[in-house]
């Protein structure tokens, strides 16, 4: 009777700690693919850099880029790789390794080769000369829509590993295929590793004692469990790497402390045998004690995801630069709002904003100068505005407001502040800066793209009438 306790507590136990494992990884996974989507979309929105691009101007994109690059780095070390690429598959700019480029990469970089065919989006682990990266790739087109290359963002997987350490408390230790291990070892000589299998190298990190006690089949066991001076570690696999290809990579295996489980299971145990049926009600009391003190550390687990969750969500929905709404999130907002107004018979209006002579600002004073007028902008306006509307970057110089519940007359007035706000504002390099700005007011047989077609055309007319100026949408001019 203990040990039929004892193992249904233990196994209970271990299918949590695994189950709440593989929701980590799956999320993280997830989360960190949508976090460098929308900033590798946000730098495409960049009329200069698709122009470079499309133009083969190396020179011009990484000057455009470096900036970025770099300013990412600071965020996260593990970002290894910024490339851009032709539809051939060749290397057109390294962003990371500028002085390196032209390379064929067609027989060995396969997510690339897939953007180029699908002309859609493509992530996954992939093995490079210089180690296993988590790659985030997108097609890029020129302003008619042809499909002009790809880009890419490559994440070193230690970066995934460190994620699980530092805000989950789980080491990892990662089994590599051999195979794969020769490609990057001949590029990094300094890996510290060991045979583990016929199949796998374990790769060793700065101390890995537990390693060192682990056989082969804790990679084809449901789990295991090692001993190491007194405390008990729960081992298991939680994944195969696979390729794009679906080629074997190796697979990471998760070490847990389970000393606090453990102990408080083997006293269940203990006390189970040792009295018998007389102490069976105590045996469940303690049963309960340690599953409420379980279920406790899973809330906790549970509660540290959420919040990374929603850290890493939040960095999806924002535009890298200016820290406000970038354009997927604020088409979004649009389309829910569009949805609303249309339901409750509520007026709602679009203001597009466009920094004048935004190109000769960076011409003449750089593009550190202009980001900052980028970001200047974005500030102010944000102060200016209600807590119900909406306001992100639609694409380079230009901003979208969604002004909710406001009419075209009342969106005039909003819009007229804020044009005369950045006229009179001192902007330091350049000194003055001015916007145009088009308006549209939402109607029933409108769609988020008629809509913003028409603040487009608006906007239009105000550039045409001299710049810095507002102009509503009149359907009468169509």
């Amino acid at each position: 009777m203990g040990h039929l306790q004892y193992v249904l507590v233990l196994d209970t136990v271990v299918s949590e700690e695994k189950n709440i494992a593989s929701k980590i990884y799956t999320n993280t996974f997830k989360l960190v693919t949508e976090h460098y989507e929308s900033v590798a979309n946000s730098i495409l929105l960049n009329d200069e850099t698709i122009d470079a691009f499309e133009k083969g101007d190396r020179e011009k994109l990484l000057k455009l880029t470096l900036p970025i690059y770099e300013k990412l780095r600071t965020q996260n070390p593990y970002l290894k790789i910024m490339h851009f690429h032709t539809t051939k598959s060749r290397s057109f700019l390294r962003v990371h390794q500028p002085d390196k480029f032209g390379d064929d990469l067609s027989s060995f970089r396969h997510i690339i080769n897939k953007v180029n065919t699908d002309k859609t989006k493509q992530i996954g682990m992939e093995v490079g000369r210089y180690g296993i990266n988590y790659r985030v790739a997108v097609p890029v087109f020129n302003h008619q829509g042809t499909h002009i290359g790809s880009f890419e963002f490559g994440i070193d997987v230690d970066y995934i590993l460190n994620i699980f350490h530092n805000d989950y408390r789980i080491e990892s230790i990662v089994f590599l295929n051999k195979d794969v291990f020769k490609i990057i070892h001949e590029n990094n000589k300094d890996i510290k590793y060991k045979s583990f299998s016929k199949k796998y190298y374990v790769l060793e990190p700065e101390e890995t004692p537990i390693s060192n006690m682990m056989t082969s089949a804790v990679l084809s066991e449901k789990y295991s469990f090692i001993t190491y001076k007194g405390s008990k570690y729960l081992v298991f696999a939680v994944t195969d790497m696979k390729s794009v290809m679906g080629e074997d990579i190796g697979k990471i295996v998760f070490v847990k402390n389970m000393d606090t489980y453990s102990s408080q299971i083997a006293l269940i145990r203990d006390v189970s045998i040792a009295l018998g049926l007389t102490l069976i009600l105590l045996s469940f009391y303690l049963v309960r004690k340690i599953f409420n003190y379980y279920m406790h550390s899973v809330n906790n687990y549970q509660s540290q995801l959420e919040i990374k969750n929603r850290s890493l969500s939040k960095l999806s929905n924002i535009d890298h630069l200016t820290r406000i709404y970038n354009r997927r999130s604020i088409e979004r907002a649009l389309s829910k709002e569009l949805s609303r107004a249309k339901r409750y018979s509520k007026p709602l209006s679009i203001i597009i904003l466009d920094i004048d002579n935004f190109k000769k600002i960076n011409d003449t004073y750089g593009h550190n100068a202009g980001d900052k007028v980028l970001k200047h902008m974005a500030k102010m306006v944000s102060a200016m505005i209600r807590e119900s509307d909406y306001f992100g970057r639609w694409g380079g110089e230009e901003f979208l407001l969604i002004a909710t519940e406001t009419s075209i007359k009342e969106a005039l007035i909003i819009a007229e502040q804020i044009r005369l706000a950045i006229e009179n504002h001192h902007f330091t390099e350049p000194e003055k800066v001015t916007c145009s700005i088009g308006i549209a007011q939402f109607y029933n047989h409108d769609s988020v793209t008629s809509l913003v077609a028409h603040a487009d055309s608006a906007l239009y007319l105000a550039k045409n009438k001299g710049k810095n100026r507002v102009e509503k949408y009149d359907e009468t001019i169509d």
